[in-house]
């Protein structure tokens, strides 16, 4: 058996395309590289990893959207000590703040919240009551028929709401802030709650030793080792059935190709168009697929000689502020790795139809610059080295009142023989690598499941019979 429970012989010859290069399905190709079974794995963009694939900033290599660890992150952490990575993996402190009414607010504990003299007293009490009291529920159902808006309102109080979580929801869902279940907020405190470090003394935060360009290397090298195909800048069109043969056939730049499974790691709206063709199988599922709004993500990279901030992450609760978190990587984890540079992220959520979709490049980053030296005077832009943007499509799904009930999906599609697997069934939680991993775990023995149910259907032999016909002919 290998790492995912799986026979060969269930496997052997059989053709697996993984359509998505980010880390489930990296993980899932990893997962079979040892099956027996013909693994492709395609990938629209330019390289894999999806949202933690990396790139070089000045000379090093960093994520195009910044990403971390938490010791709580079992599945990806598994992982880790299986690629023998365990030593590439350090925790850091970190360190929050909170940027409001043109000051910096530390935001780290109790403590600092005492001291948010923005809120009145008895609203800071308030507002460490009601974190504490969801640290300590573990009942997330409770949660899902009331939007996040509604309950902080209710249980934190308007001013509150107000002054610390509508604008945090505002700016990481846009226009659908004020529909986002509180069974998401929850998920994400109880995240972070658990990842608290005694012995740091605050929230433990995991980075590689090179970044995570350190793990997409160490599941990329098997995978192509054996012998996986790895199709890069391949968009897939449309993906069909064939009854006759039992086989799925993609639609590739280089003409059709015919597999015996499919795994789909591609968000709900880009499944939909691609399987197309399926929807009278079942229109209620594609109604589903496409009912699921997803946000883009808009990241900012750049490298600076100047430090001019003490803090690792930095809420923005101004109004109308251009984006909604600022993060220095290098107050995590130090800048020596980096020559003495420091790395800093801007990053903002925005829907498809945004400015920020068309804004040029340079405008974009001027913009967001005078931010940047609006928060911190001491800023100087001639000090950067090296910067990067990237406009990321489909980066958060929104989950809304019934989300559960109403847009759930199954990974069966209704296209027979093709398989979804996307962050937007990982509810109640919220997307990441380590549920990444889990997925791709969870792939890898589903396809190895449904090959051994029902057996690849292949032509049968020529007969004796047969072969001399042919040789007449």
């Amino acid at each position: 058996m290998n790492g995912a429970g799986m026979k060969e012989q269930d496997m052997q010859g059989a053709r697996i395309a993984i359509v998505g290069g980010g880390i489930t399905g990296l993980t899932t190709a990893y997962r079979l590289r040892e099956s027996g079974a013909e693994v492709t794995l395609i990938e629209a963009g330019d390289r894999l990893g999806g949202l933690a694939a990396g790139f070089d900033l000045a000379g090093h290599r960093v994520e195009q959207a910044y990403h971390f660890l938490y010791r709580t992150d079992e599945h990806i952490l598994g992982l880790v000590d299986e690629l023998g990575l365990k030593d590439k993996l350090r925790y850091h402190k970190s360190s929050v703040s909170t940027y409001y009414d043109g000051k910096l607010w530390p935001m780290e504990g109790p403590l600092d919240l005492i001291r948010f003299t923005p809120l009145k007293f008895v609203d800071r009490i308030r507002a460490g009551l009601s974190v504490l009291w969801l640290q300590r529920t573990k009942d997330w159902k409770r949660f899902e028929n009331v939007t996040a808006l509604d309950w902080l309102r209710r249980h934190a109080g308007r001013r509150v709401c107000d002054v610390i979580w509508e604008p945090l929801l505002r700016g990481k869902f846009d226009k659908y802030y004020d529909r986002v279940t509180m069974s998401w907020l929850w998920g994400r405190i109880l995240q972070r709650v658990d990842s608290r470090d005694p012995e740091l003394g605050g929230e433990a935060l995991g980075y590689f030793e090179g970044g995570f360009n350190t793990l997409i290397r160490a599941l990329e090298e098997p995978v192509r080792a054996a012998g996986t195909e790895v199709l890069l800048k391949t968009p897939v069109g449309g993906i069909t059935h064939d009854a006759e043969t039992d086989e799925v056939v993609l639609d590739l730049p280089g003409g059709a190709r015919r597999f015996d499974r499919v795994l789909l790691t591609v968000p709900s709206g880009v499944a939909a168009k691609m399987i197309a063709t399926s929807e009278p199988r079942d229109p209620d599922y594609f109604a589903r697929l496409r009912s699921i709004d997803y946000l883009d993500a808009v990241v900012h990279v750049f490298a600076s000689r100047q430090k001019f901030t003490r803090f690792y992450w930095h809420n923005v609760n101004t109004p109308d502020a251009p984006f909604v978190v600022f993060l220095s990587l290098t107050n995590l984890v130090g800048a020596e790795r980096f020559d003495g540079l420091n790395i800093y992220y801007i990053g903002a959520y925005v829907p498809p139809e945004h400015a920020y979709a068309t804004t040029p490049d340079p405008d974009l980053k001027s913009l967001w610059y005078d931010q940047i030296h609006e928060m911190f005077p001491e800023f100087d832009r001639g000090e950067v080295v090296d910067d990067a943007l990237f406009r990321l499509r489909n980066a958060q799904h929104i989950v809304d009142l019934g989300f559960a009930e109403n847009k759930l999906l199954d990974h069966e599609t209704p296209c027979p023989g093709v398989i979804l697997c996307n962050f937007s069934q990982i509810y109640p939680m919220d997307r990441g690598t380590n549920y990444a991993v889990r997925d791709g775990n969870r792939m890898a023995e589903m396809l190895a499941r449904d090959l051994a149910d029902r057996p690849v259907r292949r032509p049968a032999a020529p007969s004796a019979r047969g072969l001399a016909a042919a040789a007449a002919s």
